[in-house]
């Protein structure tokens, strides 16, 4: 155990190394779209399955993606990393998750012990922003010059994109993961015995629902700041846009995924880790997660 901790630290110490090394997030064009890069593409990615794979002891899959999972994964990218906060080092945090160069940072306000855990305690505070959910507040403050019923306009507006994006986004989770239902559901089928077959659908599997685990705990973190923010509005510039505000956050919160089951009944042998995959949040199953 004290080895597999060494390796983790390890593996954490290099991630950080490695996304200042790439100094920035995933590039992006026209309407916050990502455009091609090899570094962002294919050597981050490959040097992060690495990392996943002997550092973390993650599932990796050698499968090609297909188009849904492809289509899933940029979906994700675009939800989490909130372009509405311009924060160079949170970008750079997320390109870290989208590559698998860092864990999926998981925690509600605070750090789980598992995944402080995977860096060395100087690393830490680089990590802890993903964490804090007054930073959405303190970045609509950061420009005095904004009249204060224009912060409230900006919370409206922000957890309405949020909102907007989530239909989309359910449609393509509930493809992959009918696909990933049927995919295990043909290896028992057709009684395939080849273990790389078996392992290679089972990581796949496990990838899947970490992206779909990762854009619903993002979820939860933004509804988190944006809570965070109309409670102290409330105090510092109280606004007839306080009901507006609340229903845009409810609205946030209460929404759900549909068109798929939840993964517990859905894949009931499961892969090769359950109880990580189970205890995941699922879209399918409950609504945003509330910090």
């Amino acid at each position: 155990m004290a080895a597999r901790l060494g390796d983790w630290r390890a593996g954490g110490a290099l991630a950080l190394i490695m996304i200042a090394v790439a100094a920035c997030g995933r590039p992006t064009g026209d309407f916050g779209r990502a455009e091609p890069s090899f570094l962002h593409d294919t050597l981050l990615p490959a040097a992060g399955n690495l990392m996943a794979s002997q550092a973390r002891k993650e599932p990796v899959s050698g499968f090609p993606l297909t188009d849904d999972e492809i289509e899933l994964r940029n979906r994700a990218w675009a939800f989490v990393r909130a372009p509405h906060v311009r924060d160079w080092w949170l970008d750079t945090l997320v390109e870290g998750e989208r590559t698998r160069i860092l864990p999926i940072l998981k925690g509600g306000d605070a750090m789980s012990p598992e995944t402080a855990a995977m860096f060395p305690q100087v690393a830490l505070p680089l990590v802890a922003p993903a964490y804090d959910r007054g930073r959405y507040h303190r970045h609509l403050l950061s420009d005095g010059r904004i009249s204060t019923e224009t912060l409230w306009t900006r919370i409206i507006d922000d957890a309405g994109a949020d909102t907007a994006l989530i239909p989309p986004f359910c449609a393509v989770a509930a493809r992959v993961r009918r696909d990933d239902v049927e995919r295990l559901g043909a290896l028992r089928r057709q009684r395939l015995v080849e273990a790389g077959l078996h392992e290679g659908a089972e990581a796949r599997v496990w990838e899947n629902e970490e992206t779909i685990a990762w854009v619903w705990q993002a979820l939860g973190y933004r509804a988190a700041s944006y809570r965070y923010a109309i409670d102290h509005f409330q105090v510092e510039a109280p606004s007839g846009q306080l009901f507006a505000a609340n229903r845009a956050y409810d609205t946030l919160v209460f929404s759900k995924c549909f068109g798929a089951p939840p993964i517990r009944t859905a894949v009931p042998r499961g892969p090769a880790r359950p109880s990580r995959l189970m205890t995941a949040p699922d879209p399918f199953d409950e609504p945003v997660p509330q910090k």
